[in-house]
């Protein structure tokens, strides 16, 4: 399979995108959806969501940081975000549209609904508010086989298993500052029932002068413009690939708690299921309560992950999930 962004791997060959859209008439591929669960972490609300619509499926993760009083109730920021991109995804899902051109219409709308959530509040820092990183996939008929075309912005994976062979697409552009959290969050060590210390907390603030500047991380975020961290790939696949989209919570079974590699990962899933995967998670991570063994800013991030495969759809039905 080939990329034609960064990948997350070894081996894999930059191409480029052929956008053409799928011959008319038959069958148009869609996915269908094996496994998906989502479970919210140590804080009081899950800022993840996943789904599909058409051709496309998505991952989106969220998260809030500002001064002042939030803008929502009953729910935080980082969630209010989240389910509007999936109301949009789920609505008018980019199945033809090329992704940048699709980035630049979510970009405004988003802003739009931001600043009428905003009404009657003080104005923000520029940065400061929800953001949201994402991950989506859409399919296209290849001759006999599919081909995958994915956008991703931000720290979620999408993991293809096409044969014995495995891509992991992603945006790795906010490690180092992940990184510098992380140590902040482990100097003095967890406080029982502590979701985020406070040293934490000012890393996160102090890293949010490099969103989406060059050089810096990226994510979706209506007070600044997100649509040049977006990055590219696809790949030609046979139809029985497999293609995992998870949130950074559900990827340290491989990246934080190295209890499986990529290709255990998909082994797993395949075998106990999302949301068993999930459950083995959550063991592992209760069972190092004061992250110790394992260096984290949570205890529990919030965790989601979608299992999908090409399915073939008739041209007037849209699945939907």
């Amino acid at each position: 399979m080939g990329a034609s962004g960064p990948v997350q791997g070894e081996g894999f060959v930059s191409v480029s995108i052929d956008r053409s859209a799928p011959a008319a008439g038959g069958a148009v591929p869609g996915w269908r959806v094996i496994s998906q669960a989502s479970e919210k972490g140590s804080a009081a609300h899950n800022e993840d969501i996943s789904g599909t619509a058409g051709s496309c499926a998505w991952i989106i993760d969220g998260s809030a940081f500002f001064s002042g009083a939030a803008r929502t109730i009953g729910e935080s920021e980082g969630a209010w975000l989240v389910r509007r991109i999936d109301a949009i995804l789920r609505a008018n899902p980019p199945e033809d549209l090329a992704f940048p051109t699709w980035a630049e219409g979510l970009e405004r709308q988003l802003r739009q609904d931001y600043a009428a959530l905003g009404e009657g509040h003080p104005e923000r820092e520029a940065g400061e508010g929800p953001s949201a990183v994402l991950g989506l996939i859409r399919l296209r008929r290849d001759g006999d086989a599919c081909r995958i075309e994915g956008a991703v912005i931000g720290d979620v994976s999408i993991l293809i298993r096409n044969g014995d062979r495995i891509e992991r697409w992603t945006d790795p552009s906010s490690n180092p500052f992940e990184a510098r959290t992380i140590a902040a969050a482990t100097e003095d060590g967890h406080l029982p029932g502590e979701v985020i210390s406070p040293k934490a907390m000012a890393q996160i603030l102090r890293n949010r002068r490099s969103l989406n500047r060059q050089g810096g991380y990226w994510a979706i975020n209506p007070g600044l413009s997100w649509r040049a961290g977006l990055r590219l790939f696809a790949a030609t696949v046979s139809p029985g690939a497999i293609a995992l989209l998870a949130s950074d919570g559900f990827m340290r079974l491989v990246d934080v708690i190295a209890h499986c590699d990529e290709d255990g990962l998909m082994d797993a899933v395949a075998r106990l299921g999302t949301a068993g995967a999930i459950a083995e998670l959550r063991r592992l991570e209760s069972a190092d309560p004061l992250a110790e063994r394992f260096r984290r800013v949570k205890i529990h991030d919030d965790a989601t992950a979608l299992l999908v495969t090409p399915e073939p759809r008739d041209n007037q039905v849209e699945n939907r999930s």
